[in-house]
């Protein structure tokens, strides 16, 4: 009987203190998402401010997608990726050069976020893909990212 007891206990605590490790590198994805959030959504107010106040803009066809995309919140690597090219082909080529510089550095700071997002996603997903870890991370609800 008492070895059940202490297993059980092992357990519990090796629980406990697994859920500890995993939830503060969550924390860490969801904070540079909500991050990337705030500079995608000011990036895109001012992108379509200038596409809808020049009728010839460079940056055309990054405002159609722009308005294709429903939500400022990150998607996928490979879109955002595809959207920082384009607005640095784009941004340069703007008359109004304060707003092309302000363009141009919220879309650097864009780029910093996803070279963090893709770090910390991959420390979480390489912690949560050991087996012990992944059991606890299972029961929890933690999903690789």
């Amino acid at each position: 009987m008492p070895i059940i007891v202490a297993l059980l206990g092992f357990t519990l605590l090796f629980s406990i203190y697994i859920y500890n490790q995993i939830k503060p590198r969550k924390a860490n994805i969801t904070k540079t998402i909500d991050r990337m959030e705030v500079v995608s959504r000011e990036r895109k107010q001012l992108i379509l401010g200038y596409h809808n106040s020049n009728e010839v803009s460079p940056l055309a066809e990054v405002a159609m997608q722009l308005k294709k995309t429903s939500t400022d919140r990150f998607q996928s690597f490979n879109k955002e990726e595809a959207l920082i090219d384009e607005i640095n082909l784009a941004a340069p080529q703007i008359s109004d050069k304060p707003l092309s510089t302000q363009i141009q550095r919220l879309n650097e700071e864009q780029k910093q976020l996803l070279r963090k997002l893709r770090t910390t996603s991959g420390e979480y997903n390489r912690f949560i893909a050991s087996p012990a870890n992944k059991m606890v991370a299972s029961l929890f609800g933690f999903k690789t990212f």
